[in-house]
C-alpha cells in the first residue's frame, strides 16, 4: 500500500467573512474569483487575489440562497433557494448592473449591492433546491431537490425553457441528492438515497 508523507491540504491561505452563514461556493473560469451565498440573500464576489470582496449583488426574490454554481465558461451563474426556486443570471448583465451603480466596490463601502434582474426564474420545484449541474458546454442546467421524489429538470439554457419530456412518471429517479455531468456532456449521473447512481445518455451530444 502506498504511504503518503504528507497530508493532502497544506497550511490556510486566507478567511473570507461573509455577513451571514455560508451555504454555498463556487470557482470562476479564471481561478481567481470566488462567488459565495448565504442566508444573508446576498451573492459575494472574491478576489482571491487580494483576498477581499469586490462586490455583492441581491440574489432576485430570493431570502437566502441554498446552493450556487457558475458555468464552465464563466457566463452563467444559477442559484437555488429554499423555496425552490432557481435563478439563472449572465454574469455580464450582473456586472453591468454593479456599474450601474458606482462600479466595483469594496463590499464594506458605500454602495450598496446591485440588483439584476435573472435571466430566468425557474419554479418547477417546489422544495429547497440542493443539487445545480452545468453541462459542460453550458446548454443545459440540471436542478433537484432531496426533499421531495423526483425533484429533478433539466432546463435547457439557450432558449430559457424547461424540458417537459424528462424525467417522466417512470423515471426511477426517488430521492436525489446529486447530479454530475460527465466531460463532453454526453451523461449525466444522478445520485438518490438509495445508495444508487443512474446513468442517462444524453442522444444530443456525440460524445460521453
Amino acid at each position: 500500500h502506498p504511504v503518503c508523507s504528507a497530508p493532502p491540504v497544506t497550511n490556510k491561505v486566507g478567511n473570507l467573512k461573509m455577513s451571514g452563514s455560508v451555504r454555498s461556493a463556487a470557482f470562476g473560469a479564471d481561478g481567481h474569483t470566488l462567488l459565495t451565498s448565504g442566508g444573508d440573500g446576498l451573492v459575494y464576489t472574491w478576489d482571491l487575489r487580494m483576498r477581499r470582496c469586490v462586490g455583492q449583488m441581491v440574489d432576485y426574490g430570493n431570502t437566502g440562497s441554498s446552493i450556487l454554481s457558475m458555468s464552465h465558461d464563466g457566463r452563467l451563474l444559477a442559484t437555488g433557494a429554499g423555496s425552490g426556486i432557481v435563478n439563472l443570471y449572465s454574469l455580464d448583465a450582473a456586472r453591468e448592473a454593479a456599474a450601474a451603480r458606482g462600479g466595483a466596490a469594496w463590499c464594506d463601502g458605500p454602495v450598496r449591492p446591485s440588483a439584476p434582474v435573472p435571466l430566468r426564474e425557474v419554479s418547477n420545484l417546489t422544495t429547497a433546491v440542493d443539487s445545480l449541474a452545468f453541462s459542460p458546454d453550458s446548454q443545459i442546467l440540471a436542478i433537484g431537490s432531496r426533499m421531495k421524489k423526483d425533484a429533478v429538470r433539466l432546463v435547457h439554457v439557450p432558449s430559457l425553457t424547461v424540458f417537459s419530456n424528462w424525467p417522466t412518471s417512470r423515471s426511477p429517479l426517488h430521492f436525489v441528492h446529486s447530479l454530475a455531468f460527465s466531460p463532453h456532456g454526453g451523461m449525466l449521473a444522478v445520485g438518490n438515497a438509495r445508495g444508487r447512481v443512474l446513468l442517462y445518455r444524453l442522444h444530443h451530444y456525440v460524445d460521453i
